[in-house]
Protein backbone atom coordinates (compact mmCIF):
# COMPACT_ATOMS: atom_id res chain seq x y z
CA UNK A 1 0.00 0.00 0.00
CA UNK A 2 2.90 2.38 0.15
CA UNK A 3 6.31 3.47 -0.19
CA UNK A 4 8.96 4.28 2.65
CA UNK A 5 12.04 6.42 1.32
CA UNK A 6 14.96 7.69 2.88
CA UNK A 7 15.51 11.07 2.86
CA UNK A 8 17.13 14.24 4.44
CA UNK A 9 15.79 16.69 6.73
CA UNK A 10 17.46 19.91 5.12
CA UNK A 11 16.83 22.02 8.14
CA UNK A 12 18.24 19.77 10.49
CA UNK A 13 20.68 17.72 8.78
CA UNK A 14 19.29 14.50 9.88
CA UNK A 15 18.52 11.49 7.99
CA UNK A 16 14.68 9.99 7.76
CA UNK A 17 12.42 7.74 6.73
CA UNK A 18 9.19 9.17 4.76
CA UNK A 19 6.28 6.55 4.33
CA UNK A 20 4.02 7.49 1.94
CA UNK A 21 0.23 5.77 0.44
CA UNK A 22 0.93 4.61 -3.21
CA UNK A 23 0.14 7.48 -5.59
CA UNK A 24 -2.14 5.18 -7.92
CA UNK A 25 -4.09 4.04 -4.85
CA UNK A 26 -4.90 7.95 -4.43
CA UNK A 27 -8.72 8.90 -5.43
CA UNK A 28 -10.07 12.49 -4.86
CA UNK A 29 -13.25 11.20 -4.07
CA UNK A 30 -15.62 12.67 -0.90
CA UNK A 31 -14.57 8.87 0.76
CA UNK A 32 -10.80 9.90 0.11
CA UNK A 33 -11.29 13.66 1.65
CA UNK A 34 -12.40 11.95 4.62
CA UNK A 35 -9.93 9.63 4.80
CA UNK A 36 -6.94 12.26 4.01
CA UNK A 37 -8.87 14.72 7.56
CA UNK A 38 -8.88 11.36 9.53
CA UNK A 39 -5.38 10.77 8.73
CA UNK A 40 -4.02 13.73 10.23
CA UNK A 41 -6.15 14.00 13.31
CA UNK A 42 -4.77 10.26 14.08
CA UNK A 43 -1.54 11.32 13.50
CA UNK A 44 -1.05 13.83 15.96
CA UNK A 45 -1.92 11.46 18.37
CA UNK A 46 0.54 8.93 17.48
CA UNK A 47 3.51 12.09 16.99
CA UNK A 48 2.57 12.47 20.50
CA UNK A 49 4.34 9.26 21.76
CA UNK A 50 7.97 9.97 22.93
CA UNK A 51 9.43 6.75 24.35
CA UNK A 52 12.85 5.10 24.10
CA UNK A 53 12.30 2.45 22.50
CA UNK A 54 9.50 3.40 19.60
CA UNK A 55 10.57 5.03 16.39
CA UNK A 56 9.61 8.76 16.85
CA UNK A 57 6.83 10.35 14.76
CA UNK A 58 9.25 13.77 13.10
CA UNK A 59 6.56 15.13 11.18
CA UNK A 60 3.14 14.42 8.98
CA UNK A 61 1.93 16.86 5.71
CA UNK A 62 1.12 16.08 2.18
CA UNK A 63 3.03 16.48 -1.39
CA UNK A 64 1.35 18.73 -3.98
CA UNK A 65 -0.82 15.85 -5.20
CA UNK A 66 -2.22 15.92 -1.75
CA UNK A 67 -0.74 12.18 -1.05
CA UNK A 68 -0.12 12.24 3.15
CA UNK A 69 2.97 11.65 4.33
CA UNK A 70 4.92 10.51 7.59
CA UNK A 71 8.48 12.02 8.28
CA UNK A 72 9.85 9.18 10.94
CA UNK A 73 13.15 8.75 13.04
CA UNK A 74 15.65 6.61 10.23
CA UNK A 75 16.92 3.35 12.18
CA UNK A 76 19.40 1.70 10.47
CA UNK A 77 19.32 -1.23 12.73
CA UNK A 78 18.10 -4.84 11.56
CA UNK A 79 14.71 -5.98 12.18
CA UNK A 80 14.10 -8.98 14.54
CA UNK A 81 13.18 -10.94 11.84
CA UNK A 82 16.48 -9.69 10.26
CA UNK A 83 18.94 -11.21 12.65
CA UNK A 84 21.30 -13.59 11.89
CA UNK A 85 22.61 -14.39 15.10
CA UNK A 86 20.20 -16.67 17.62
CA UNK A 87 19.63 -14.72 20.72
CA UNK A 88 20.36 -15.71 24.26
CA UNK A 89 17.94 -16.62 27.03
CA UNK A 90 19.10 -13.57 28.09
CA UNK A 91 19.13 -11.53 25.34
CA UNK A 92 15.43 -12.53 24.42
CA UNK A 93 13.88 -10.92 27.56
CA UNK A 94 15.75 -8.00 27.74
CA UNK A 95 14.18 -7.60 24.16
CA UNK A 96 10.63 -8.73 25.37
CA UNK A 97 11.07 -6.46 28.26
CA UNK A 98 11.59 -3.26 26.20
CA UNK A 99 8.92 -4.12 24.04
CA UNK A 100 6.80 -4.74 26.78
CA UNK A 101 7.33 -1.13 27.93
CA UNK A 102 6.58 -0.02 25.18
CA UNK A 103 3.42 -1.52 24.48
CA UNK A 104 2.16 -0.23 27.68
CA UNK A 105 2.76 3.46 27.41
CA UNK A 106 1.35 3.32 24.21
CA UNK A 107 -1.58 1.42 25.57
CA UNK A 108 -1.52 3.83 28.27
CA UNK A 109 -2.08 6.66 26.35
CA UNK A 110 -4.80 5.27 24.08
CA UNK A 111 -3.04 4.04 21.23
CA UNK A 112 -2.71 0.50 20.01
CA UNK A 113 0.07 -0.75 18.01
CA UNK A 114 -2.16 -3.60 15.74
CA UNK A 115 0.94 -5.16 13.87
CA UNK A 116 3.74 -6.20 16.14
CA UNK A 117 5.55 -8.63 14.19
CA UNK A 118 9.65 -9.49 14.38
CA UNK A 119 9.74 -7.21 11.14
CA UNK A 120 8.30 -3.71 13.48
CA UNK A 121 10.84 -5.00 15.89
CA UNK A 122 14.22 -3.02 15.03
CA UNK A 123 17.51 -4.48 17.35
CA UNK A 124 20.38 -2.56 17.85
CA UNK A 125 23.63 -4.09 18.55
CA UNK A 126 23.41 -4.05 22.49
CA UNK A 127 19.88 -5.31 21.96
CA UNK A 128 18.28 -2.11 22.62
CA UNK A 129 14.77 -2.17 20.68
CA UNK A 130 12.87 0.29 18.52
CA UNK A 131 9.22 -0.87 17.71
CA UNK A 132 8.40 0.53 14.44
CA UNK A 133 5.41 1.82 12.79
CA UNK A 134 3.04 2.56 16.05
CA UNK A 135 -0.09 3.32 14.22
CA UNK A 136 0.78 3.06 10.70
CA UNK A 137 -1.56 0.04 9.95
CA UNK A 138 -4.08 2.40 11.25
CA UNK A 139 -3.37 5.71 9.04
CA UNK A 140 -3.22 3.51 6.08
CA UNK A 141 -6.59 2.69 7.07
CA UNK A 142 -9.36 0.26 5.72
CA UNK A 143 -10.01 2.50 2.38
CA UNK A 144 -6.99 0.98 0.56
CA UNK A 145 -7.58 -2.95 1.61
CA UNK A 146 -9.19 -5.42 -0.04
CA UNK A 147 -10.62 -6.29 3.37
CA UNK A 148 -13.11 -3.62 4.98
CA UNK A 149 -12.32 -5.18 8.30
CA UNK A 150 -8.95 -6.33 8.98
CA UNK A 151 -5.47 -4.71 10.04
CA UNK A 152 -2.39 -6.73 10.74
CA UNK A 153 -0.09 -9.59 9.38
CA UNK A 154 -1.22 -13.34 9.18
CA UNK A 155 0.36 -15.41 11.80
CA UNK A 156 0.20 -12.27 14.43
CA UNK A 157 -2.51 -11.39 14.55
CA UNK A 158 -5.43 -11.64 17.18
CA UNK A 159 -8.39 -13.71 17.12
CA UNK A 160 -10.42 -10.21 17.06
CA UNK A 161 -8.30 -9.07 14.18
CA UNK A 162 -8.98 -11.84 12.01
CA UNK A 163 -12.97 -11.92 12.51
CA UNK A 164 -12.70 -7.93 12.33
CA UNK A 165 -14.36 -7.04 15.48
CA UNK A 166 -13.13 -4.83 17.69
CA UNK A 167 -9.90 -4.50 18.85
CA UNK A 168 -7.92 -3.42 21.98
CA UNK A 169 -4.61 -2.89 23.54
CA UNK A 170 -5.12 -7.25 24.17
CA UNK A 171 -4.70 -7.66 20.31
CA UNK A 172 -1.07 -5.93 20.70
CA UNK A 173 -0.82 -8.23 23.83
CA UNK A 174 -1.98 -11.05 21.51
CA UNK A 175 1.10 -10.92 19.26
CA UNK A 176 3.57 -9.61 21.33
CA UNK A 177 2.65 -13.28 22.55
CA UNK A 178 3.13 -14.89 19.53
CA UNK A 179 6.95 -13.03 18.85
CA UNK A 180 7.49 -14.24 22.23
CA UNK A 181 6.94 -17.99 21.62
CA UNK A 182 8.65 -18.01 18.29
CA UNK A 183 11.45 -15.90 20.09
CA UNK A 184 11.58 -18.73 22.85
CA UNK A 185 11.33 -21.96 20.58
CA UNK A 186 11.34 -20.98 17.22
CA UNK A 187 8.58 -22.36 16.48
CA UNK A 188 5.35 -21.04 15.41
CA UNK A 189 2.40 -21.12 17.63
CA UNK A 190 -0.67 -21.71 14.62
CA UNK A 191 1.64 -23.26 11.79
CA UNK A 192 -0.44 -23.90 8.68
CA UNK A 193 0.77 -24.62 4.96
CA UNK A 194 -1.15 -21.23 3.60
CA UNK A 195 -2.45 -18.71 4.84
CA UNK A 196 -6.14 -19.63 5.66
CA UNK A 197 -4.81 -22.69 7.78
CA UNK A 198 -2.80 -20.57 10.22
CA UNK A 199 -6.04 -17.67 10.36
CA UNK A 200 -7.91 -20.58 10.93
CA UNK A 201 -5.84 -21.93 13.85
CA UNK A 202 -5.62 -18.40 15.30
CA UNK A 203 -9.51 -18.05 15.79
CA UNK A 204 -10.21 -22.10 16.58
CA UNK A 205 -6.91 -24.00 17.54
CA UNK A 206 -4.89 -23.71 20.91
CA UNK A 207 -1.27 -23.23 20.47
CA UNK A 208 1.26 -26.34 19.62
CA UNK A 209 3.36 -27.46 22.31
CA UNK A 210 6.98 -27.00 21.23
CA UNK A 211 9.77 -29.75 21.60
CA UNK A 212 12.90 -29.54 23.45
CA UNK A 213 11.78 -26.66 25.46
CA UNK A 214 14.05 -27.84 28.60
CA UNK A 215 16.85 -28.35 25.96
CA UNK A 216 16.98 -24.51 25.78
CA UNK A 217 16.46 -24.17 29.02
CA UNK A 218 13.11 -23.21 29.93
CA UNK A 219 10.59 -24.37 32.56
CA UNK A 220 8.25 -26.25 30.06
CA UNK A 221 5.44 -27.03 32.86
CA UNK A 222 4.95 -23.49 33.27
CA UNK A 223 5.03 -22.90 28.86
CA UNK A 224 1.67 -23.72 28.44
CA UNK A 225 -0.03 -22.51 31.34
CA UNK A 226 1.42 -18.49 30.10
CA UNK A 227 0.69 -19.16 26.25
CA UNK A 228 -2.82 -20.25 26.81
CA UNK A 229 -3.23 -16.74 28.45
CA UNK A 230 -1.06 -14.66 26.21
CA UNK A 231 -2.72 -16.41 23.04
CA UNK A 232 -6.40 -16.79 25.00
CA UNK A 233 -9.32 -16.52 22.40
CA UNK A 234 -10.77 -14.43 24.63
CA UNK A 235 -9.55 -10.82 24.79
CA UNK A 236 -10.58 -10.51 28.20
CA UNK A 237 -8.40 -13.87 29.36
CA UNK A 238 -5.37 -12.62 27.99
CA UNK A 239 -2.48 -10.50 30.51
CA UNK A 240 -3.66 -7.32 31.66
CA UNK A 241 -0.59 -5.58 30.47
CA UNK A 242 2.43 -6.51 28.62
CA UNK A 243 4.67 -6.28 31.15
CA UNK A 244 2.64 -8.66 33.31
CA UNK A 245 2.83 -11.20 30.16
CA UNK A 246 6.80 -10.76 30.24
CA UNK A 247 7.21 -11.05 33.82
CA UNK A 248 5.32 -14.62 33.70
CA UNK A 249 7.73 -15.41 30.91
CA UNK A 250 10.55 -14.29 33.28
CA UNK A 251 9.47 -17.27 35.00
CA UNK A 252 10.08 -19.76 32.82
CA UNK A 253 13.53 -18.33 31.91
CA UNK A 254 15.37 -19.00 35.01
CA UNK A 255 18.73 -18.75 33.20
CA UNK A 256 18.38 -15.08 32.30
CA UNK A 257 19.52 -11.93 34.00
CA UNK A 258 16.00 -11.38 35.44
CA UNK A 259 15.30 -14.64 35.94
CA UNK A 260 17.66 -14.89 38.66
CA UNK A 261 16.41 -11.97 40.33
CA UNK A 262 12.95 -12.82 40.48
CA UNK A 263 13.07 -16.64 40.21
CA UNK A 264 11.36 -16.75 43.94
CA UNK A 265 9.45 -12.96 43.38
CA UNK A 266 6.80 -14.59 41.42
CA UNK A 267 4.81 -10.96 42.20
CA UNK A 268 6.54 -8.91 39.73
CA UNK A 269 5.00 -6.58 37.94
CA UNK A 270 5.45 -4.60 35.19
CA UNK A 271 8.87 -2.96 33.37
CA UNK A 272 8.84 0.58 32.87
CA UNK A 273 11.30 3.11 31.18
CA UNK A 274 12.81 6.03 33.59
CA UNK A 275 14.97 8.81 32.23
CA UNK A 276 18.04 8.97 34.51
CA UNK A 277 20.98 11.96 33.37
CA UNK A 278 20.01 11.29 29.42
CA UNK A 279 20.72 7.78 29.89
CA UNK A 280 17.37 5.30 28.75
CA UNK A 281 17.28 3.44 31.84
CA UNK A 282 14.95 0.34 31.84
CA UNK A 283 13.69 -0.35 35.69
CA UNK A 284 12.34 -3.94 36.61
CA UNK A 285 9.73 -2.58 39.54
CA UNK A 286 7.85 -5.49 41.35
CA UNK A 287 5.20 -5.91 43.59
CA UNK A 288 5.17 -4.99 47.57
CA UNK A 289 7.61 -2.05 48.53
CA UNK A 290 7.83 -4.08 51.58
CA UNK A 291 10.40 -6.63 50.13
CA UNK A 292 12.96 -3.59 50.39
CA UNK A 293 13.10 -2.13 53.54
CA UNK A 294 13.88 1.61 53.39
CA UNK A 295 13.92 1.64 49.49
CA UNK A 296 11.40 4.37 48.27
CA UNK A 297 8.26 2.36 45.18
CA UNK A 298 6.48 3.92 42.88
CA UNK A 299 2.78 3.11 42.57
CA UNK A 300 1.60 0.56 40.60
CA UNK A 301 -1.00 -0.78 37.90
CA UNK A 302 -3.72 -0.81 40.50
CA UNK A 303 -1.65 1.47 42.78
CA UNK A 304 -0.02 -1.11 44.65
CA UNK A 305 3.36 -0.38 46.30
CA UNK A 306 5.98 -1.64 44.51
CA UNK A 307 9.75 -1.78 44.49
CA UNK A 308 12.94 -1.67 42.37
CA UNK A 309 14.24 -4.75 41.47
CA UNK A 310 17.13 -3.72 38.65
CA UNK A 311 18.18 -1.74 36.36
CA UNK A 312 20.03 -1.88 32.83
CA UNK A 313 20.70 0.88 30.84
CA UNK A 314 18.63 0.93 27.31
CA UNK A 315 22.36 2.09 25.77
Amino acid sequence: MGIVYKAVDRVLGRTVAIKTIRRELVSKSADYRAYRDRFFREARIFGSLSHPSIVALYDIGETKEEIPFLAMQYVPHPSLAELSRRLSLDQSMWLLAQLASALDYAHSRGVIHRDIKPSNVLVGEGEEVKVADFGVAKLLGTEFTRSQTQFGTPGYMSPEQVLGTEIAGSADIFSLGVVAFELLSETKPFPGRDVHAVLHKIVHANPVLPAGLEDSGLVSEKWQNVFSKALAKDPQKRHRTASALVSELVELCPGSWLGDLIESRPDTATFRFTELDDADTLTLWGLGASHHPGRSGVPGPDGAPTTPLATRDGN
